[in-house]
């Protein structure tokens, strides 16, 4: 088993990567072996992330995070059993489920607080429903001839993917999970490209989805490296910011920082809270830094954002008691 953080597991992870990214593009019948290396690596980051969502709100995104892996690794078997042309229609079917496992994982973000989180999850499931009725309707199409068992999709299902997609990766870009959250990026993209452009061969759209599933890969092991990251920062207060920012991504955080700063201005606290953590704006502090903390803004910020997760996690992420939570060291400068 690989080491949880250290740079040969990184090492590791980083060369399946290249290896699978270059037998893609080459078109190689072992790519799916490859790929399916990658990807049980990332098994070892979800396995990660579910244990540091436990007392949190965000564990039915992680479910979704399994359903798209296992996805993931059900293309590579079909990959190999329909061959490098892509003869056959479950490898670009099963890249299809993946990537709306990945996109209800995304957007079920934007639902992960209590209470709410079981009225988003039944949501989610409607919403794979939903964009399984272009892929039902095409079943009707088998007999029209050989062509028209391709799948497409077509308006308005591509306006209503390209807003899901855009909202749930964007939700992340300025995290220090935006890396990872790009790449899904990239591979939602690449998808949709494989969905609505007629003139690629059957062999061209194999290496489509199989690179779709690569990016999905290479999403997981950048999630993985920025999580073992340390990230240094001063005070229990930007640290429980800071942990709560990157794992709700940017919709809950400006929600939260504008809340905060509106009881801060009511309150006439000398502080308000910025992207990255508390700043002061009395005139008599030149540098801004370190801020006086009045001692009821932790606990506004405690206040806020325990919809989301328990008291005991909370604590956890502010006093340094996960494995990922950041270090009372001052920034340099």
């Amino acid at each position: 088993m690989l080491p949880q953080n250290g740079p040969w597991a990184t090492l590791i992870v980083g060369a399946l990567l290249i290896v699978s990214v270059l037998l893609v593009a080459t078109g190689s019948a072992a790519s799916p072996c490859f790929l399916s290396l990658a990807l049980a690596t990332g098994v070892a980051t979800w396995h990660r992330a579910w244990r540091a969502s436990a007392g949190t709100a965000l564990r039915g995104a992680l479910v979704w995070g399994a359903v798209a892996i296992g996805l993931a690794l059900t293309v590579q078997v079909a990959a190999i059993a329909e061959g490098p042309r892509g003869e056959g229609p479950w490898t670009g079917r099963l890249a299809y489920l993946m990537t709306l496992a990945v996109l209800a994982g995304l957007v079920s973000v934007l639902g992960a607080r209590n209470p709410g989180g079981g009225a988003w999850a039944i949501l989610m499931v409607l919403l794979v429903v939903v964009f399984l009725i272009p892929w039902l309707e095409g079943v009707g199409r088998i007999r029209r001839g050989p062509g028209a068992a391709e799948f497409r999709l077509l308006s308005p299902w591509t306006i209503f993917y390209g807003l899901l997609a855009w909202v749930g990766v964007t939700n992340y870009l300025p995290t220090r999970y935006g890396p990872a959250a790009a790449a899904l990026g990239l591979g939602l993209m690449l998808e949709y490209l494989g969905l609505t452009d007629p003139g690629w061969s059957a062999a061209t759209r194999h290496q489509v989805w199989l690179g779709v599933t690569w990016l999905v890969a290479l999403a997981l092991g950048l999630a993985g490296w920025a999580g073992s990251r340390r990230l240094v920062v001063w005070g229990r207060f930007d640290r429980t910011w800071r942990w709560f920012r990157d794992r709700w991504g940017v919709v809950w955080a400006l929600r939260v920082q504008e809340r905060f700063n509106r009881s801060a201005e009511l309150a006439a606290w000398p502080v308000r809270l910025n992207w990255y953590g508390l700043d002061s704006i009395g005139e008599d502090d030149v540098d801004g830094w370190p801020p006086a903390i009045p001692e009821a803004a932790e606990a506004t910020l405690r206040t806020l954002i325990r919809r989301f997760v328990t008291p005991e996690r909370l604590d956890a992420a502010a006093y340094d008691g996960h494995p990922e939570a950041c270090h009372d060291d001052r920034p340099a400068g």
